[in-house]
């Protein structure tokens, strides 16, 4: 078999491509898989370089350092100032708890104490002499043997436990010292810090040269201790003066309303002037009509709380109270006003009842009722709960406080008249409700700040759209508000800081509109103010 050798022309050859890094690679595009245009990516956004990075965390460890060695300097300063002081004090108060002096120490033992060793007789050698000049020999101590130690005392050495025990004594005693020291320390280092006690509450001047007085005599104001019956202690309402030029006041805040487009059917004023002690005047519009209060209620339920507590209805101490009775009136909370109604009446709120049970229940409830209704405050009706109440889960009346709401249709809610709100204003004021001790604390709860930096802040203050946001903050003003998504209502008292304004002004609009409205109470209120600051104490 031949082989055919012939060679095959040589082709050209191929440059030899060198391999390109991975990364070096065009990265082709992926083929769309349908005909619209394939979006761009976002670019990915490059890193910061490490050495950036490792130069602000070594700038802020840097600054970390720079700040702790300048408050550790302050604090050593601080520690160095106090010192002294700290030292003086306690060594004050050492010397305060420690009357005796300091006893000498006494011997642990009776042996005496041995003389010392007689230094030998024999000459010193003299040292080997560096210079020429001889050195002298030292002179020789004297003969004469060292006399023992004079002790201190011949009585016996306590035991080990008496010394544990005085020195157990001395211990609990410096640390008691330590204690008051820190104490008084303290005490005088936050005198600046603590705050100031609230202003006594202003007080309305009695009319006792008029005829017949209108402040209630000793034969109205009955003592709350004496009668041990649940009523109120002023059986006989004011009966202040009515006043034209009052009415004529009252009537333009109608129209102020009015001319914002809200009902003035549903709204009820009543304006009571103290700022002259010999009259008192008053003026109104629909001030007797009933309208429901709102939270208003609560202003009612404080007061027979307190008279619950004087009259021992209550047995607890009234301290146990406390929060409940500031978030009811400070900041109208339905879940404090809830306990503090059940206090008061002896209820509960809970499942439906029937039968005897019911009408006990009923009864108990409804003396919140007859304890004003008895001193003069008729048809008054504040039996019914604010609703929701959250720790009772309840949106509105159920069980047992819905029987005693009645038929859906026609229910039997709280009502009141804004004279009646009034009046209790009134009574607080003049030191009579209840006692005067109880009315300086029902004062206290209801003062409010009218400056905006107290209140803007706050979502649940009483102040914005109501009689307080357009007075002047540098006055008194004490209130207590209602309000609901039907209705808004507020009873006030004002007083100015040179008693050219001494003033009640309580207004109730039972309506949705006043309720949505924000401007109606502030424009009221702002013209009622204005009107009797400018006139001054009536006449």
């Amino acid at each position: 078999m031949q082989v055919d050798r012939r060679r095959r022309p040589i082709e050209p050859q191929r440059p030899i491509q060198p391999r390109r890094h991975s990364s070096e690679r065009p990265v082709e595009p992926r083929r769309p898989t349908s005909d619209r245009p394939v979006k761009p990516r976002r670019p990915i956004q490059s890193r910061r370089p490490i050495g950036d990075r490792r130069i602000w965390l070594q700038r802020l460890i840097w600054l970390q350092g720079l700040i702790w060695l300048q408050s550790s300097i302050w604090l050593q300063r601080l520690i160095s100032l106090l010192r002294p002081i700290w030292i003086q004090s306690s060594i004050w108060l050492q010397r305060l708890i420690t009357d005796r002096p300091v006893e000498p120490r006494r011997q642990t033992t009776d042996t005496p104490v041995q003389p010392r060793r007689q230094i030998s007789d024999r000459p010193v050698q003299p040292r080997r002499q560096t210079t020429d000049t001889p050195v002298q020999p030292r002179r020789q101590i004297s003969d004469r043997p060292v006399q023992p130690r004079r002790q201190i005392s011949d009585r016996p050495a306590p035991s080990r436990r008496r010394l544990r025990a005085k020195l157990s004594r001395l211990k609990y005693r410096n640390i008691l010292c330590l204690i008051a020291g820190a104490i008084a320390f303290f005490w005088l280092l936050t005198i600046p810090f603590r705050t100031r006690r609230a202003p006594e509450p202003p007080v309305i001047l009695s009319q006792e040269a008029i005829s017949p007085p209108t402040i209630p005599t000793s034969q109205n104001v009955v003592d709350s201790k004496s009668d041990p019956t649940f009523t109120y202690n002023i059986k006989t309402p004011p009966n202040p003066v009515y006043s034209q030029e009052l009415q004529g006041i009252v009537d333009e805040a109608v129209n102020i309303a009015t001319s914002k487009g809200l009902p003035a059917d549903k709204l009820s004023i009543s304006l009571f002037d103290v700022s002259n002690p010999q009259n008192h005047s008053f003026a109104g519009y629909q001030n007797q009509s009933l309208r429901f209060p709102a939270s208003v209620a609560k202003l009612f339920w404080m007061a027979a709380f307190y008279s619950a507590i004087e009259k021992g209805i209550i047995t607890e101490r009234e301290s146990a109270f406390k929060n409940d009775l500031e978030q009811m009136i400070r900041i109208s909370n339905n879940d404090a006003a809830s306990r503090i109604l059940d206090k008061i009446t002896d209820t509960k709120s809970g499942g439906r009842l029937g039968g005897e049970e019911l009408q006990t229940w009923l009864q108990k409830r409804t003396q919140i009722n007859t304890f004003f209704q008895s001193a003069g405050y008729n048809d008054i009706r504040i039996s019914t709960k604010n609703y929701p109440i959250y720790y009772l889960r309840q949106e509105g009346p159920v069980g047992r406080d819905l029987q005693l709401r009645g038929d859906d249709s026609v229910p039997i809610r709280n009502q009141a008249t804004t004279d009646q709100a009034g009046r209790l204003i009134y009574e607080i004021y003049t030191r009579q409700a209840v006692s005067s001790l109880a009315s300086r604390k029902m004062a206290y709860l209801l003062t409010r700040d009218l400056d905006p930096k107290a209140w803007k802040n706050d979502p649940s203050n009483s102040i914005k759209g109501f009689l307080g946001e357009s007075l002047p903050t540098n006055i008194y003003f004490g209130s207590k508000v209602g309000y609901t998504s039907k209705s808004r209502s507020e009873a006030t008292f004002v007083r100015t800081l040179d008693d050219r304004a001494i003033y009640i002004l309580v207004v109730f609009a039972d309506d949705v509109a006043y309720a949505k409205d924000e401007t109606a109470f502030p424009a009221i209120s702002r013209y009622v103010f204005d009107r009797l600051n400018a006139r001054g104490p009536s006449n």
